[in-house]
């Protein structure tokens, strides 16, 4: 379970970016600084702990229109977006690039990256979607929901926002994957998102 890392993908300085890691047999999380480079962040600690799969919580590809424009119309969604009822990428495009740069680059370092959608995650595991993202006194019990559901011993104490929270769920994402429990969103050619 070592070799997955679950991120919540913030805005590049807001401090909002958080690993979700697995070590010494317990789900820990590592959370950026506002003012620092989320992804000098990112990238420092995924060269740390070298996971060979990272779920992350933001697009990373474009519509299908700027790659194949013959076959693809649609220049705001991509069918993963519009299955998933997801935000366009165009319309977080800073986010976007960067998050496929960072895709880019941890894949020329051996690591495979997948995008994955927490709030999607959170409906199909059956969280009670009325605590979800609501007040911060949820956290806690939903982290405990969350860690009995998947047999996972988790940092509880760590779990000091929502951001910790959505990384949790992009962690569960990669143990799904690592169990073939996973669904796929979209289509391969525009881009799938792994729940």
């Amino acid at each position: 379970m070592d070799s997955i890392v679950g991120i919540d993908f913030g805005s590049k300085l807001a401090g909002t970016t958080v690993i979700a890691y697995y070590r010494n047999e317990i789900v820990r999380f590592m959370a950026s600084k506002h003012q620092e480079d989320a992804d000098k962040f990112i990238i420092k600690y995924m060269g740390t702990l070298k996971p060979v799969h990272v779920f992350l919580d933001a697009p990373l590809s474009l519509p299908g229109k700027y790659q194949n424009s013959d076959e693809y119309s649609d220049y705001f969604y991509r069918q993963a977006d519009k299955e998933l009822g997801a935000m366009s990428p165009m319309f977080i495009g800073g986010l976007t690039a960067r998050a496929i740069r960072l895709k880019d680059y941890l894949a020329s370092t051996g690591i495979e990256v997948y995008e994955t959608y927490p709030s999607k995650q959170a409906e199909i595991i059956d969280l009670d979607m009325k605590k979800y993202k609501k007040d911060e006194k949820h956290i806690m019990e939903l982290s405990t929901y969350v860690a009995d559901k998947f047999d996972l011993n988790v940092s509880l104490d760590q779990m000091a926002t929502w951001h910790h929270f959505d990384a949790l769920l992009a962690y569960v994402a990669g143990l799904k994957f690592l169990n073939k429990t996973h669904q796929t969103v979209g289509n391969s050619e525009e881009g799938l998102i792994l729940l």
